[in-house]
């Protein structure tokens, strides 16, 4: 069998259904103007009246920012500062005070008003929902500089900022332009680490459009028969270094379980879907590697045995152990994003990772943000892929992006009939 010619594209590491909702939900928090030397002073008394609020909420947020910092928004928004002391006026020898008048700064530039950027800061306090505007400014009142007669009334501010933390660098700058200087910590706590993401994906994005073709050659065998969709699903082992195949399979929903083909309606044999087939593939190495009849596992309505060229010719090699978990750190290539149901197959079976090109809009289990701004791209957002806290097993699953194709997002046209069903 020739070898197809690999597919042109790159790797898209897929978002887990916590990183989109962090990317998402935001919330507002109160900023205040107040010279350098006392930001510490009134952290510390709102920190002792808001006692439910803990710093850790917006640990991801810088707290004490310079004017020339502020996204360029908050500049037009924050300028020109308030004239306040200094904080340095028992210091004879300190330049004299800034007016404690409220009057605004000039805006021609001057040395002044320079001056006056130079010396406050703006001053992250917590989220409003922590403590009324009334009470805060009151709360303010008490607080140096504002303390002092005549002193200017406090400036305080609402500020939209994430709720949670960046995920990547890229995403702290960019909430950094829109939002406020947000502190990333080179990690993310709502998927796998970014270091894990791309090591994986430098390990195969070599090899994936090889695998990704070689899954359409079994879709395009398979869909010839009549016997399912063009879809197709190409299972590998590299972990001893060297890449083999150890499964592949294409989808036989159309398929009975005497051999026949079925009409095309409705939603055909669900357990013959390609996923199902190539683990069933799989399980039967693993006995034939044992010893054991893989007959043992026929079962008419899996369609579990090779059926075209492709499938016979990669599920005869012998290049499996017959121990091990089933599909435990095995990868999996398919052309289209695995149904729900084939995502949880992937899951228990305990793949390593999973690379698809296609979305599956309305079936598809593994994306959990939509393919774009369109309401009917949505997608069912399960994200089952990388959610630890409620599955007993997790992996790392990307989308290839073809080079020349735009935003692509499809579902299986089960109503087509094939080729050879049709009646001239």
């Amino acid at each position: 069998m020739s070898t197809p010619t690999p597919l042109a594209g790159r790797l898209v590491a897929l978002r887990t259904k916590d990183e989109v909702r962090a990317s998402l939900e935001t919330h507002s928090a109160y900023v205040i103007e107040v010279p350098a030397k006392f930001a510490n002073v009134v952290k510390d008394v709102v920190q002792a009246a808001v006692p439910g609020f803990k710093t850790s909420e917006i640990s991801h947020l810088r707290r004490v920012v310079q004017f020339k910092y502020l996204p360029p928004y908050l500049q037009k928004q924050f300028y020109p500062p308030t004239r306040l002391p200094r904080g340095d006026e028992d210091n004879p020898a300190a330049p004299a005070l800034l007016s404690t008048s409220p009057a605004p700064a000039p805006r021609d530039g001057s040395e002044d008003s320079a001056e006056q950027l130079h010396l406050v800061r703006y001053f992250l306090l917590c989220p409003t929902k922590h403590i009324q505007h009334a009470d805060l400014f009151a709360l303010l009142r008490q607080c140096p500089p504002f303390d002092a007669k005549n002193a200017a009334a406090p400036r305080v501010f609402y500020v939209t900022v994430p709720a949670l933390a960046p995920i990547s660098a890229e995403q702290a700058a960019l909430w950094t332009d829109k939002y406020w200087p947000i502190s990333y910590k080179n990690t993310n706590p709502y998927g796998p680490h970014p270091s894990l993401v791309q090591r994986n994906a430098a390990e195969i994005e070599g090899e994936a459009g090889g695998w990704l073709a070689l899954a359409n050659t079994a879709g395009k065998q398979i869909s010839e028969k009549c016997l399912g969709e063009e879809i197709g699903v190409v299972v590998v082992d590299r972990m001893k270094g060297t890449p083999h195949v150890i499964a592949v399979a294409g989808d036989c929903r159309w398929r009975s379980p005497t051999g026949t083909t079925e009409e095309h309606t409705g939603t055909g044999n669900v357990m013959a879907h390609a996923v199902q087939r190539a683990i069933a593939m799989v399980a039967k190495k693993r006995l034939r590697a044992a010893g054991t009849d893989p007959a043992l596992l026929d079962r008419s309505l899996f369609c579990d045995s090779p059926l075209t060229a492709v499938e016979k010719e990669y599920y005869e090699r012998d290049n499996i152990a017959s121990s091990g978990y089933l599909c435990v750190d095995l990868d999996i290539y398919l052309t289209n994003e695995p149904c729900v149901m084939c995502s949880m197959a992937i899951l228990h079976s305990r793949f390593r990772r999973c690379i698809f090109t296609t979305r599956m809009t309305h079936t598809g289990g593994m994306t959990a943000d939509s393919v774009d701004s369109n309401p009917s791209s949505a997608g069912l957002k399960n994200g089952l892929f990388w959610r630890p806290s409620e599955l007993n097993w997790k992996f790392l699953a990307w989308e290839f992006k073809q080079d020349g194709k735009g935003k692509k997002a499809s579902a299986v046209a089960s109503a087509v009939p094939c080729k050879a069903m049709l009646h001239v």
